[in-house]
């Protein structure tokens, strides 16, 4: 299954863009998704303690199942002044 995926932040540089498509097995959770990442960008496996994800508009647990054509956001921690 194809899932979109969109990098905000420090991680668009670790990511080489803002977004990338990946094929995954049907069943794969958020935390799979992050394993294929960290495969493909080891420098990214850094902010894994820290990272936010959501899929849609809604943030996720690793443990949620991916669906053909979701959505994910991989965000570093929001900080503000």
């Amino acid at each position: 299954m194809k899932i979109e995926t969109q990098f905000f932040s420090r991680l668009r540089d670790l990511a080489g863009g803002n977004q990338t498509t990946f094929e995954l097995p049907e069943g794969s959770t958020v935390s799979d998704l992050l394993e294929y990442l960290y495969a493909e960008h080891p420098a990214m496996r850094e902010w894994d303690r820290t990272l936010l994800v959501a899929v849609g508009l809604e943030f996720a647990e690793r443990t949620q199942v991916l669906r053909e054509g979701d959505s994910v956001s991989v965000m570093p921690p929001v900080q503000g002044g």
